[in-house]
């Protein structure tokens, strides 16, 4: 019986810019203590999530796709720094009552917190800010059943993401201390960002922290590459058209 093999997606901003959902959060909130900025966030995203313009269309197209064009042996699986859940709304939305072929896990994995409302949300990353020190990242259930699918496997996607922040550096050192004996060290990487400099960048850091593995960037948006039929993916023998 032959085994699957998973695509796993690393979802950055870039998936939220897809979306039309563009907010930031206001420099003016810098001087919040961190409870109320985190609670001011997570009020102004569910409001932007609602927003007649968030468009989560490319979303959807993209699950269809993977629906429609993964091969045999290949499941998805996905995670994301984001703090919105669109992808996660778009998943629930398909109503599965049994996990497709295609999917590896229906849950969306949420490394930096999610505005989500949950009944329990025991089980989640702890909300984390773009300044907070690597410090504040603590290993929840959520947080280890992703930590430790991701050193066992070989292929990931990363969408509009650069590492930029300590706590997303901190999972680079966390993956460079066991790159030299587990899966994770021979890794392919295919790397998606429209922004040059931040697609750069992000190479260039994943180099550093598993620096045997193949890393290929790829200089355009998501819903070009999606129109495209994401060719190296093909090559790659996880779709076909």
């Amino acid at each position: 019986m032959q085994t699957s093999r998973f695509a796993n997606w690393f979802f950055g901003r870039g998936l939220s810019i897809a979306c039309n959902l563009k907010w930031g959060v206001p420099i003016e909130w810098n001087g919040l203590s961190r409870e109320e900025k985190i609670s001011r966030i997570k009020e102004a995203l569910r409001t932007e999530m609602a927003a007649p313009g968030t468009d989560s269309s490319v979303i959807r197209d993209q699950l269809r796709i993977l629906e429609n064009n993964t091969t045999s042996d290949w499941k998805h699986y996905f995670l994301t720094t984001n703090w919105d859940y669109l992808l996660q709304k778009e998943i629930s939305d398909l109503k599965l009552k049994v996990l497709p072929s295609w999917l590896k896990s229906s849950h969306v994995y949420h490394l930096n917190g999610t505005v989500e409302v949950l009944p329990d949300n025991s089980n989640r990353s702890p909300f984390l800010l773009e300044e907070d020190p690597a410090s504040e990242r603590c290993w929840t259930v959520e947080a280890n059943v992703a930590y430790n699918n991701i050193i066992s496997q070989r292929l990931f996607i990363v969408v509009g993401m650069s590492f930029e922040c300590d706590t997303d550096k901190f999972l680079l050192t966390a993956l460079n201390r066991v790159q030299d004996d587990l899966p994770i060290g021979e890794s392919t990487w295919f790397v998606l960002n429209s922004d040059k400099s931040a697609l750069d960048l992000s190479c260039q850091r994943l180099g550093q922290a598993l620096p045997c593995a193949k890393i290929e960037g790829i200089h355009c948006n998501l819903q070009s590459w999606v129109k495209d039929r994401r060719p190296e993916l093909q090559n790659h023998g996880v779709l076909v058209f």
